[in-house]
């Protein structure tokens, strides 16, 4: 058995070298830069999300004070935040987005609790979240992104808190059927149920019955409260 020359060993050395700095590479950008980077966006889309919610509230309290001098309405800021939960508007956004998607609603649920604000504006005393968790299955990811796209038109102010995709196994033959992709959808819509002198001029929720379905919202029998948990 012969041994190596000095040429292959420090070319052996070499390629380990190489090896060596690719691994600790992927290793430093997997477990290190991916992580803070997904939690550093993470934390500007939260201040993004909670810089639209307070605009939207300072906002409202303005208008409210507007309102109390010259006796108009709160209807137009009550669109962007009511002071109702109106959980059937909700369920009629996720209608619709069903129906032009093209996916399947399997379920929906409500839970309400107390929002905190740090620093919030003046005149804004309590604020509450309607937290929704749309089950959805769809065909294709492009079914997805529609039904994202449908809920974005919603003219409430709300947050994204989580979207989780269940992907099917990846087709093995042609002969195999496509399976439909598993979807939970979360965002919180806000409301002021402090403001109750203002619940007249809620908006009104206009559901007309879909062609194909007896009742637009059928998925949630009742509403899930924070200390009910």
């Amino acid at each position: 058995m012969s041994s190596w020359s000095k040429r292959q060993k420090e070319g052996a050395l070499l390629a380990l070298s190489i090896v060596f700095l690719i691994a600790l590479c992927l290793y430093s950008y997997f477990l290190i830069y991916a992580p803070v980077k997904e939690a550093n966006d993470q934390m500007k889309q939260t201040i993004a999300n909670e810089r639209d919610v307070l605009f939207a509230l300072r906002k409202q309290a303005a208008g409210q004070a507007l309102s109390n001098e010259t006796s108009g309405t709160s209807q137009p800021l009550q669109r962007k935040v009511p002071v109702k939960p109106l959980e059937e508007a909700v369920l009629l956004q996720v209608e619709k987005a069903e129906v032009k998607s093209g996916s399947f609603v399997q379920d929906v649920t409500f839970t309400h609790s107390d929002y905190v604000i740090e620093n919030p504006p003046e005149h804004v005393e309590n604020v509450s979240r309607l937290l929704t968790e749309v089950y959805l299955e769809a065909v294709s990811y492009l079914d997805v992104q529609k039904f994202i796209d449908e809920i974005e038109k919603m003219e409430r102010v709300y947050v994204i808190e989580s979207i989780m995709i269940d992907a099917p196994e990846e087709l093995r033959d042609m002969e195999s059927e496509v399976e439909p992709m598993q979807m939970t959808i979360a965002f919180n819509a806000f409301y002021r149920g402090d403001l109750i002198e203002l619940e007249p001029e809620a908006p009104k929720t206009d559901a007309p019955l879909p062609a194909d379905k007896a009742d637009p919202t059928p998925y949630n029998s009742g509403v899930v409260r924070e200390d009910e948990k």
